[in-house]
């Protein structure tokens, strides 16, 4: 892998400066959460299964590392890096939607003046009654 200054793309779509010592450190430290020690060597067959290019998303990268720690036979840490991914995804989720409902709940009305009113919470016609 021949280190350019390429852009990467970020979950949130801003760009940011492709960095090898972030992908590096993430390896390092998944490594580090099964007690398997990685020598310089390691990482760097690990990296050499990735094909990093131009605007490529944080995501994709991740997905080469997973792929990678695999092919290199180290599936217990393949398996640590994917669950720390999943959990930071369920972070992620669940920030979302506290800053979802603390939007909505600050605003004049969080029945119907909010920025939100437009979202259909009851998508069905009440019975009417006589």
């Amino acid at each position: 892998m021949e280190i350019k200054n390429f852009t990467i793309t970020k979950r949130d779509g801003s760009k940011d400066q492709f960095s090898l010592d972030k992908i590096m450190n993430a390896i390092v430290k998944a490594f580090d959460s099964v007690n398997c020690p990685a020598d310089l060597g390691t990482i760097s067959k690990i990296l050499s299964h990735l094909d990093i290019h131009d605007d490529i998303t944080v995501e994709t990268i991740q997905n080469q590392v997973e792929e990678a720690l695999m092919r290199e036979g180290f599936y217990q840490v393949a398996k640590s890096f994917i669950l720390y991914r999943q959990l930071h995804s369920e972070d992620r989720d669940t920030l979302e939607k506290m800053m979802f409902l603390s939007e909505y709940t600050e605003s004049v009305n969080a029945a119907t003046g909010s920025k939100y009113a437009e979202v259909e919470l009851y998508p069905f016609e009440s019975p009417s009654v006589d």
